[in-house]
């Protein structure tokens, strides 16, 4: 079952050129490493990309996204426990 969380979070990223690609994030007091990011998708927030991940983390589904003009990274929705 997932939950909506909309909460701001850390993320450790790796860009490469202009691509994105995050490898973890903390939620709860807790590092959790992403083993793989599923799908990328953008939206449209004003004049802002918004950048959107679906990622796992082995176990567990979660949806991050990362505005790049305020480099803000949200964890959107994700797996109850």
């Amino acid at each position: 079952m997932t939950t909506e969380i909309n909460r701001r979070v850390k993320v450790g990223a790796v860009f490469e050129g202009t691509i994105v690609t995050p490898k973890w994030f903390v939620w709860e007091n807790r590092r959790r490493m992403i083993a793989q990011v599923t799908w990328r998708w953008y939206t449209m927030d004003g004049e802002t990309r918004i950048v959107h991940f679906s990622v796992t983390d082995g176990g567990n589904l979660f949806e991050l996204t990362f505005n790049p003009v305020t480099l803000e990274w949200r964890l959107v929705r994700g797996a109850d426990e």
